[in-house]
């Protein structure tokens, strides 16, 4: 069956059962060409976090999307205050949102939470 075809059938079978169904099938194909396609998206970021609830792992997106804000932070007391806030939510042990995350990372982290860059 030559690819529009598939297309179209694709929107009629998951059109109201599925998460992807806000993107037009070029977009979510896409998806699969790159994690960072998926995340740039706003409807492959939601279908992304929904799989990852499902798989009890959402953690790691939020985990993904405080870094990448915080990449794009300029002001020092900002870094600092937004670092504590990922370490607290994410890295440190019992966080609300443990990431998981080895011993040796984890505890370079730790040494050098006080000083963020």
């Amino acid at each position: 069956m030559p690819w529009p075809a598939q297309a179209k059938d694709h929107d009629a079978i998951f059109k109201d059962r599925c998460c992807f169904h806000r993107s037009n099938t070029e977009e979510t194909l896409a998806w699969s060409d790159s994690v960072d396609t998926l995340l740039a998206n706003k409807d492959g970021l939601e279908a992304f976090r929904k799989f990852l609830k499902s798989e009890f792992s959402e953690e790691n997106v939020e985990f993904w999307l405080a870094c990448e804000d915080f990449k794009k932070t300029t002001s020092s007391t900002k870094i600092a205050a937004k670092a504590q806030k990922i370490y607290a939510d994410f890295i440190e042990p019992d966080a609300p949102k443990e990431i998981n995350i080895d011993f040796h990372t984890r505890n370079h982290i730790s040494q050098n939470i006080s000083e963020p860059t």
